[in-house]
């Protein structure tokens, strides 16, 4: 386990694309009717969210990492991690092309990690580690453009994946963070993007890997850490997430957003926290303000791999929260 003296989530916000592809009618086309019902039923994603023609992670990524800097000047920055697997360019890195669409000054450290299920705690880990370096705020960008990754004749993966970013502020105050992963290259295969480009995943295989190991990893890490106020997993598959928390003994204190973004990635775990989806199936809110006190959450990642990471960290009483449409 890592532990980081202090971290706090200072904002949050997401951007997805205005595309809301309706699943069941696009799998009735390849799969037939029954088929396609049972898939959705399985999944639980009757919508996600496709990038529009030309539109990419970038395009995604830069009115999310505006929200979240309102108010901050750019002096107060000391870094930008972007996490991604879907930026089209090998290089300049995402984060670099973001400095400067943000204009942000030119010391600050500007990086990439090419990571994907499990890549938010990474990312969190980074960002939180050069705002303890910088004595500055940090900001944290994960997205993914999945969309162009996917086989438009592959059922298991046309029904999942779908498109978003997410930036999230943090600073080197408040409480401890700690973080722990876990990773079998072993199951490479199981759930992977190749040389040509396509998502490939064997759905079964991500599924006897949260409900085995990742399970066991996320009950030894809640040993250490203690029962969270909030669990924000990644939305790999409804049923999926929601088995893991009841695993967990954290339904109550489960959210959501995959019911409304279906699985954009690593960044559907900011994108969770962003769009408020609440407990117990409560409307989502456009922005929404945390409670009176920091909240701790847990925070987990899981597939691609294979991996997962978990981090415990706290967000601020008066973080900013909202998704925004493009």
């Amino acid at each position: 386990m890592i532990e980081l003296s202090a971290l706090t989530i200072e904002s949050v916000f997401g951007c997805v694309p205005a595309c809301a592809a309706d699943n069941l009618a696009i799998l009735s086309d390849l799969v037939g009717r029954a088929k396609a019902e049972s898939i959705v039923q399985a999944t639980g994603f009757a919508t996600r969210r496709v990038a529009a023609e030309g539109q990419g992670v970038f395009d995604l990524a830069l009115p999310a990492a505006r929200r979240a800097l309102a108010g901050v000047k750019p002096s107060e920055v000391g870094g930008v991690v972007a996490v991604t697997f879907s930026h089209p360019d090998r290089f300049p890195a995402l984060a670099i092309r973001l400095q400067h669409a943000l204009g942000l000054p030119q010391d600050v450290a500007a990086f990439d990690l090419g990571l994907a299920c499990s890549g938010y705690p990474y990312g969190l880990l980074a960002a939180g580690q050069l705002a303890a370096a910088t004595g500055k705020k940090v900001l944290l960008v994960d997205g993914d453009a999945q969309s162009a990754h996917v086989d438009a004749s592959d059922p298991n993966t046309l029904a999942v994946m779908g498109d978003a970013a997410t930036a999230t502020l943090v600073s080197a105050t408040g409480g401890p963070a700690r973080f722990a992963f876990l990773t079998d290259g072993a199951g490479a295969d199981v759930l992977r993007c190749g040389a040509d480009g396509k998502i490939r995943m064997d759905g079964f295989g991500v599924f006897r890997f949260v409900a085995g190991p990742v399970t066991e990893f996320l009950r030894a890490f809640l040993a250490e850490t203690g029962m969270p106020d909030l669990f924000a997993p990644h939305q790999a598959n409804m049923y999926m997430v929601r088995q893991l928390a009841k695993s967990l003994g954290l339904s109550d204190r489960l959210l959501t957003s995959g019911e409304r973004y279906a699985n954009p990635g690593s960044c559907s775990v900011p994108l969770t926290l962003a769009s408020s989806y609440g407990r117990a199936g409560a409307r989502p809110s456009r922005v929404g303000r945390a409670p009176a006190r920091p909240s701790r959450a847990l925070l987990a990642g899981f597939g691609a791999g294979l991996s997962a990471a978990a981090a415990s960290v706290e967000i601020s009483p008066t973080c900013e929260r909202g998704v925004v449409e493009l």
